[in-house]
């Protein structure tokens, strides 16, 4: 399994100028590739001989004419312009099954900006050298100062240096052996709100909704109208980008350090972890929700959750979107229709008397139970019809549960 380390890094001058340039020459790359993808796929409707393109046709014709044409990516690591390649070929893979799966916006491929691009670039693991706190990147200069040494033991995979408003870094993917990890307890369910961000079945057990954005909204106005007034392309109107960009990234820095905690410490504690599989793309439409959902980041922690789950060998079950939770009594099972978002306590006939959130939290956490079972009296039915040994059934078992769940979407 593959884990990554992001660590910042202290350049020099001539290091800083040498991470713009491969930034740029990979942006000139996939510009590159895309431009000739487009042109090859035309041809190819016009003339039928003409094949489709790949991202290895066209960087197999790339590193042909790149000594004679493009000297200058020379300067870079080779594993530069590779890298640009393959970010080519996983847009056109990611766009591919947007069309296959019929969704509204299947996001074609654009050229870069220089502007708007975030800089980054590729390295091949036998492109670059870590020892402790030095790394070394071939056809750059001198030894890069990284902020802290590389946390994970095992095999190198690859390395992604990027920059935000402020520091280069480089993330560094390893191959290394999940933990044997042993949950304290047996399953939660997970209610996501606004007014709670996460609100747990076991004892009701909430996490508070900072709502990071709204807390620093009027701040951040104040520096948009600041940016907006100065002079486009001068110092002044780049100085006040800046202030304005540092603030967003305080204010996402805040927000994943809080959600990774939390999800880290749910992953940990819990084996299996219901969910509801929200429509959060349809929820933002609505213009009186949008800048509190995509505050609370609904999709992150789901996201997190899944592959921190997987990390500790535990299950994530998305809960079908149309179940309903909040208006499903979990004493009775009875289905209080007129159930409206003001209501915050559920009160039912049959006397049970609870927190709305928490309510919904513990039917989930029952549904994904009921999941799981489902999956695995399916999954003997089938080892039995196949004359499976018991040991072989119990391993077939325990292996569907443990990854094939993360996805599974019940039938109604």
């Amino acid at each position: 399994m593959y884990k990554t380390h992001k660590i910042r890094l202290n350049l020099t001058k001539q290091q800083e100028q040498h991470f713009w340039k491969a930034a740029g020459i990979a942006r000139f790359v996939f510009n590159y590739g895309l431009e000739r993808w487009k042109k090859q796929y035309n041809e190819s409707l016009i003339n039928h001989d003409t094949k489709k393109p790949s991202e290895f046709v066209l960087k197999k014709k790339f590193n042909a004419i790149k000594r004679e044409q493009f000297p200058f990516v020379l300067d870079v690591s080779k594993s530069v312009s590779e890298g640009a390649f393959k970010d080519l070929g996983r847009a056109f893979a990611n766009f591919f099954r947007r069309v296959k799966r019929g969704d509204a916006k299947v996001g074609y491929p654009h050229f870069k900006s220089r502007k708007r691009t975030k800089p980054a670039f590729y390295l091949a693991n036998d492109r670059f050298d870590i020892t402790g706190h030095c790394l070394k990147i071939q056809k750059c200069s001198g030894i890069i100062n990284m902020a802290e040494e590389l946390r994970f033991e095992g095999k190198i995979i690859s390395g992604r240096v990027s920059r935000d408003c402020l520091h280069w870094y480089i993330a560094i993917g390893v191959e290394i052996e999940p933990p044997n990890h042993i949950h304290q307890k047996e399953s939660v369910g997970i209610d996501l709100g606004i007014k709670t961000l996460v609100t747990l079945s076991d004892d009701g057990l909430q996490y508070e909704n900072q709502r990071l954005y709204k807390s620093e909204l009027s701040k951040l106005k104040c520096l948009s109208r600041k940016a907006a007034r100065r002079k486009i392309g001068s110092n002044r109107r780049e100085k006040a980008r800046l202030e304005l960009a540092k603030l967003h990234l305080k204010i996402a820095n805040r927000r994943n350090d809080y959600i990774h905690k939390m999800t880290t410490e749910i992953a940990r504690i819990y084996r299996i972890i219901g969910i509801e599989d929200l429509n959060v793309a349809g929820m933002v439409k609505n213009h009186n929700l949008a800048q509190a959902l995509s505050d609370a980041s609904f999709a992150e922690i789901r996201r997190q959750l899944e592959y921190k789950a997987q990390w500790f060998n535990g299950l994530v079950v998305p809960i079908y979107r149309f179940f309903p939770s909040s208006k499903l009594c979990s004493v009775c099972g009875a289905i209080k229709a007129e159930l409206t978002l003001d209501n915050r306590v559920y009160v039912c006939g049959c006397g049970n008397v609870m927190d709305r959130d928490w309510n919904a939290a513990t039917n989930i956490n029952a549904e994904a139970l009921r999941i799981v079972a489902g999956m695995a009296i399916s999954t003997l039915k089938m080892d039995v019809e196949m004359n499976v040994r018991p040991n072989s059934r119990q391993l077939s078992v325990k292996r569907q549960l443990n990854n094939g769940v993360h996805n599974y979407t019940p039938e109604r």
